[in-house]
């Protein structure tokens, strides 16, 4: 026990769940998981608040989600995060935030901890957390350690990382790919992992943070109880968006996960409860739940996790084949139906399963064996005169035995002259026993030496001072260890690009995705607008976002910049140069945004926002789904009209996917549920993404029809004026691109091809006289935006003369005219109101 208490490494790792949550520690020989009072491995994740100052997690709590909605609430990670997204607890009195509901549970598995391992409750824990968490997530998170009462020394370590560290400890090959496949109670996570020479690396992420086996349990309520409780009790407004039925919904809600869970023993399962009638009084109410019906229900949430699995396989690069094992991590991957999707060469992801481990606690032991690599920090001991103290640098674990390179400075109260100083690290009780080398110190106290460690354990070295008569000097922290381990975690990555939002809309990557962490770039952007001291509305706004979707507004917004005149010291013009920096750590992948703008000298500064994602209300979810309906009827009928195979191929999936139905349903839910009207928000937008690429889709066969039409025109002209042979050559040369496009051309591409082609037929335009008069005709367009209509007039008839003579002289002159009566390009008073970057 005192070894734990004593140890140089955090050794505790916590897995904080959306359903359960487990903590687990690491020892000399493994890694155990604690149990808590009712001897279960894992807590669930439940608050119960019966009356003032009286808090309840765990299983207790869980049981009163059922019986007493108003002062009993789980499943709150989901909402980690989100802005005014509190529970409250009605007869306490109280309102808890996500955070603060996440810091109840991990105060529980702290004091299970000590309970257990008969020590102080752990000040410091690895916690993890889903690869697709948005950072505004990860800040909650270490914002609920903080509030539990642990230090600020808690790394944060995704999910899927966690997981392979647990299977990699009992791995015995040196050299594999993985895929870890952890589908929790709200969360999932793809990850392609890699394991070299005893170091793993998180190689690509696919991940959904709002898909987990809670969607599974309203699916349930909602397609096959709901109905039956209509029916039976005859109750037509039975419905999630009634408050009247709450308490009834969360007994549904209960019963539902009993029987998915008891459906992994058996193949039917009976409930019998009682519900709510109409008048008040309870009634009985039976149900019969098949392991069939569940698994057609689920099947539409499992597809799209393997999905998610082809996704992170064809970024990486790789093929299922190259995959060694599928390691399960999260409860509901004990779904029998899941396991046999799984191991369906077809259906599944086409990769070995591996059973090997207890998804349910597999992240929870991966997460303390990560914590052996994770030294606590020694507070600094400043050394009194005539005595000596030292700051050691060394791994805390590794995977080598030998040539460990461990590195330090000395200090002393005086004034001391160093190289008459060396040190000597030993390890007595090393196999076999270790005394390293005597290292001279440098002028200013440091040296540099390496040892050799025992295989399979942690080994203990005292570092000796001696001066050079050989006389041994008393030394402050002159002792370290470092643990030989099997695997250990590579270097963190992003698992998610951060970017900004450019003012036309587009969003603008800084640090993509797979990142390797700790990570700052910078990047120059200009104003679109002046800040003028006069108008104190007027404001750049630069939002701070992280996401994929080329468009800024299919992306999360994480934070925000914004630069108001009275933030500058001088009128600020338009077109002014903004530096922006992004910078982001990795262990608590906090990011630091800062905007410097060199013409003032002046700097601001954004950390992202910890309460940034705000989950919208219902009216407004129930607009954006009426008009996503609309939009998917709209571009079925325009995939008709322009024969785009590729789109109208798209939107068949779609349809037999049935987003849209599992959408109704939770903007439905969103009403009663801030839980749900977050995972409404993201998957309305995730929709909206799809249906953009549906779109440029559609617009493809027209593209392409401009494209060779431009081709064409220019052979036209070729043939005309007897094109020179580099004007021929140009020639095939954009119809080869063209023809390499294929049907993998994006709009893009033929845009940009395009773009190209209509620049060659300028080229070849300018050759000719019908260039002027080309010209001509475009200006006579922008006649209403001219100066003088009077001169403008009067410079189009003379044009349409001199067109009429076949004079091309005096028709270039008169273009020139109407050039002039062109006014620059300026700002709208509204554009003057709202600005960003481009």
């Amino acid at each position: 026990m005192s070894e734990i208490r004593d140890s140089e490494t955090i050794d505790y790792g916590i897995d904080l769940g959306t359903t359960n949550s487990a903590i687990a520690v690491a020892e000399d020989g493994g890694v155990r998981v604690v149990k808590n009072n009712d001897g279960w491995d894992t807590t669930p994740s439940a608050v119960w608040i019966p009356k003032k100052d009286v808090v309840h997690v765990g299983r207790r709590a869980k049981e009163r989600t059922e019986a007493d909605p108003d002062d009993a609430h789980a499943e709150f990670k989901l909402e980690m995060g989100v802005a005014g997204a509190a529970r409250t607890f009605a007869r306490a009195g109280v309102s808890l935030t996500p955070e603060q509901l996440s810091a109840e549970v991990l105060k529980s598995l702290r004091q299970d901890a000590a309970a257990g391992l008969g020590c102080a409750p752990p000040e410091a824990a690895v916690i993890t957390v889903p690869a697709a968490f948005a950072l505004n997530q990860n800040n909650a998170t270490s914002d609920a350690a903080a509030l539990a009462g642990l230090s600020e020394h808690c790394p944060l370590v995704q999910e899927p990382t966690a997981a392979a560290i647990a299977y990699g400890v009992q791995d015995t090959s040196d050299s594999a790919y993985w895929m870890v496949f952890d589908l929790g109670g709200g969360t999932f996570d793809a990850a392609v992992m890699a394991k070299r020479d005893g170091e793993l690396q998180l190689i690509q992420h696919a991940g959904d943070p709002y898909l987990g086996g809670k969607l599974i349990d309203w699916a349930v309520v909602d397609d096959l109880m709901v109905p039956a409780v209509r029916r039976e009790l005859g109750l037509p407004d039975f419905t999630r968006s009634n408050r009247r039925w709450r308490r009834s919904f969360a007994k549904l809600k209960a019963e539902a996960e009993n029987a998915k869970i008891a459906l992994s023993r058996m193949d039917t399962f009976e409930m019998a409860f009682d519900l709510e009638g109409a008048d008040g009084v309870p009634e009985p109410f039976e149900y019969t739940l098949t392991r069939g019906a569940l698994d057609d229900l689920a099947l539409p949430f499992y597809t799209r996790a393997i999905k998610l699995c082809r996704d992170a396989l064809t970024e990486s690069g790789l093929r299922p084949d190259h995959i060694d094992r599928l390691l399960l991590a999260g409860g509901s991957t004990l779904s029998p139906g899941l396991r046999e999707l799984l191991a369906d060469p077809d259906a599944g992801p086409g990769i070995a399963v591996d059973h090997s481990q207890d998804p349910t606690t597999v992240v929870a032991r991966g997460a303390a064996a990560f914590a052996r690599t994770v030294r606590r920090p020694r507070k600094a001991v400043a050394a009194a005169p005539g005595e000596f103290a030292i700051e050691l640098n060394y791994p805390a674990q590794t995977v080598d035995t030998a040539d460990i390179p461990v590195s330090g400075k000395l200090s002393s109260g005086s004034t001391v002259d160093w190289t008459r100083y060396a040190v000597v690290l030993s390890n007595p009780d090393g196999r076999p026993a270790f005394r390293g080398p005597r290292t001279v110190l440098s002028p200013d106290g440091t040296f540099y030496t390496e040892v050799t460690l025992t295989t399979g354990t942690t080994s203990r070295f005292t570092v000796e001072l001696t001066d050079d008569s050989g006389t041994r000097q008393r030394l402050a922290g002159d002792t370290l260890a470092i643990t030989h381990a099997k695997v250990v975690p590579g270097e963190a990555v992003l698992t998610g690009t951060l970017g900004i939002g450019r003012a036309d809309g587009t969003f603008d990557p800084l640090l993509r995705k797979g990142t390797t962490l700790p990570a700052m770039v910078t990047k120059i952007y200009r104003t679109t607008i002046a800040l003028h001291r006069s108008e104190p509305d007027a404001v750049i706004r630069i939002p701070l976002l992280e996401g994929e979707r080329a468009r800024a507004e299919r992306n999360t917004r994480v934070g925000l910049l914004e630069i108001r005149p009275r933030d500058v010291r001088i009128d600020l013009p338009a077109e002014s140069e903004v530096e922006v920096t992004f910078e982001i750590e990795a262990s608590s992948r906090e990011a630091l945004v800062t905007a410097h703008i060199p013409l003032v000298q002046q700097q601001f500064e954004a950390t992202i926002n910890r309460t940034e994602l705000l989950a919208p209300e219902h009216p407004e979810l129930v607009d954006r789904l009426q008009g996503l309906e609309q939009r998917v009827h709209h571009l079925q009928e325009q995939a008709e009209d322009a024969y785009a195979e590729q789109a109208r191929e798209r939107l068949d999936t779609l349809s037999e996917h049935k987003p849209l139905v599992q959408l109704r349903r939770e903007v439905d839910a969103a009403a009663v549920d801030t839980g749900a009207a977050v995972t409404s928000d993201r998957r309305i937008r995730d929709l909206e993404a799809q249906l953009d690429d549906i779109e440029e889709a559609i617009e493809i066969p027209g593209l392409e029809r401009r494209l060779w039409d431009l081709l064409g025109a220019c052979e036209d002209i070729i043939q005309q004026v007897g094109g020179s042979p580099s004007d021929r050559r140009e020639l095939d040369n954009l119809r080869t691109r063209a023809s390499a496009l294929g049907t993998d051309a994006t709009p893009a591409d033929l845009r940009r091809l395009a773009k190209r082609a209509e620049q060659f037929q300028v080229e070849l335009l300018r050759r000719t006289d019908q260039w002027v008069y080309l010209v001509f005709n475009a200006l006579v367009e922008m006649r209403d935006q001219m100066y003088s209509g009077r001169q403008a007039d009067d410079a189009i008839l003379a044009g349409r003369r001199a067109v009429a003579a076949g004079d091309a002289e005096a028709l270039s002159g008169v273009n020139e005219r109407l050039r002039r009566l062109l006014p620059p390009d300026v700002a709208d008073a509204a554009e003057r109101k709202n600005g960003g970057v481009k």
